[in-house]
């Protein structure tokens, strides 16, 4: 009894943790769960960060959502707060189609970014 409540246990564990995504670090927001987020790829140069994200909405339905990356410096602080590079975006994604969504740190202090996502009718 107790192996068997053990390993439902663990399969439960199994499971939400694969809920969560391999690129939940860095896509979040309520308009997640709306797409598949198939990668996230970072090109770190001398004084910049740049971010790409690939998206793709499997639905038979257009998608419309916003989006907006946020910048992190190395202690995990927002930077940029308030400019242009933290403006949110408006995009349209056809029935299963692939976006690739791009940005470029706002200064070379940026150590990582989180992109989140909202979908609206």
């Amino acid at each position: 009894m107790r192996k068997t409540l053990f390993a439902a246990a663990l399969a439960a564990l199994a499971l939400c943790v694969g809920c969560a995504g391999p690129y939940a670090d860095h896509v979040t927001g309520p308009g997640v769960d709306d797409v598949t987020v198939m990668d996230v790829r970072t090109i770190r140069e001398p004084n910049s960060l740049s971010a790409q994200v690939t998206l793709r909405n499997d639905d038979s339905d257009p998608l419309r959502l916003r989006y907006r990356f946020t910048w992190l410096d190395a202690a995990g602080l927002a930077v940029g707060v308030g400019t242009p590079t933290d403006a949110w975006v408006s995009e349209s994604l056809a029935p299963y189609e692939i976006r690739y969504l791009r940005a470029t740190a706002p200064n070379g202090d940026c150590a990582d970014f989180r992109l989140y996502l909202q979908t609206f009718d």
